[in-house]
């Protein structure tokens, strides 16, 4: 699906970005040892988060009814706040990223510590790792089953080919412009998932649910099948929404995309 592959390919891709800028400073200062400790931190960091993941599945196996909606309606709530946190850190530091890397790598080469790197390296993978699986989750709930895999996959693969592009095409890693770009698409895939958040607690009775529906255009372009199951499982289509999830759809769009239109 449309998200499951924008969710992937951006955080494989920031993952990527951030190890490879730490193999080309290593390969500039000469330190072929510090390569040795990046690519453990890589795989200590691959292996964390595989571990988060089989933790979280089982978890979440257990719940049913009720339960299961107050959890997937959180999830999903967490997931867009997650969403929303990297959008605006990334828009922030992405120029800066490049420049804070090679100090730190070359803090610690001076100080003897190439654990300082490995553990870099590791963090860089885990957080984009855990991030990547709550980010998953509430999207395959979303859509409900498994269908986003193949697509999550695809992402992956992607951003390690375009990365490897980037690092033999340019001296200077465009990372700001880059999530300028896919920023807007991060807004419309957090605002689907606020919304649907929203219809999951409202079948838990923990939010109120006003009007519902609000509109019903489920004859025109039904959330099952074609267009719509993409767009649901992309943006959180809803083809009869309840008004607070549709004000909160369209609030969140509005504040963020105003945001980002303000700060270039």
């Amino acid at each position: 699906m449309t998200a499951a592959y924008l969710i992937t390919f951006r955080e494989g891709l920031e993952a990527a970005l951030i190890v490879g800028i730490l193999l080309s400073c290593a390969q500039v200062l000469q330190a072929k040892r510090a390569q040795v400790y990046i690519w453990g931190g890589v795989i200590a960091g691959m292996l964390l988060s595989l571990i988060f993941a089989f933790v979280f599945s089982q978890i979440i196996g257990g719940f049913e009814g009720t339960v299961e909606k107050i959890y997937e309606g959180l999830l999903m709530l967490g997931a867009a706040a997650l969403i929303t946190h990297l959008i605006i850190w990334m828009r922030h530091r992405g120029r800066e990223i490049q420049d804070s890397l090679n100090k730190k790598i070359e803090q610690s080469l001076q100080a003897g510590t190439l654990w300082t790197i490995a553990f870099i390296a590791m963090m860089s993978v885990v957080r984009e790792g855990v991030e990547t699986v709550i980010f998953f989750q509430a999207l395959m709930a979303q859509a409900g089953g498994d269908a986003p895999i193949i697509s999550g996959l695809l992402g992956v693969l992607s951003a390690v080919l375009l990365a490897i592009v980037i690092f033999y095409t340019t001296k200077k890693v465009p990372v700001k412009s880059f999530f300028q770009y896919t920023a807007y698409f991060l807004v419309l895939i957090a605002a689907g998932l606020l919304a649907h958040g929203i219809v999951e607690l409202q079948g838990a009775d923990w939010l109120p649910t006003f009007v519902k529906p609000l509109y019903d255009i489920s004859v025109v372009l039904p959330e099952s099948e074609g267009v719509g199951a993409l767009l649901k499982a992309g943006f959180g289509y809803d083809a009869n929404p309840s008004l607070l999830a549709f004000m909160g759809y369209l609030l969140y769009i509005g504040l963020m995309g105003r945001w980002l239109l303000k700060i270039k």
